[in-house]
């Protein structure tokens, strides 16, 4: 039987309300050896290329 080569998953998700609670927790979750990556875009970020800025930093 083939090794699984389906992609891991991807979950977005965006807090309008900037909460403060929220965000401490998506934080907190960053862990790039486990896979999990919280992206926390710099202010007036409003560009893919921002965006993509922030993530390679």
């Amino acid at each position: 039987m083939p090794p699984d080569t389906r992609p891991p998953s991807v979950t977005v998700v965006i807090d309008r309300d900037d909460d403060v609670i929220h965000t401490h927790t998506a934080l907190a979750a960053h862990h790039p050896p486990s896979g999990r990556i919280t992206l926390h875009p710099g202010p007036g970020t409003t560009s893919e290329t921002g965006l993509a800025h922030d993530l390679l930093a």
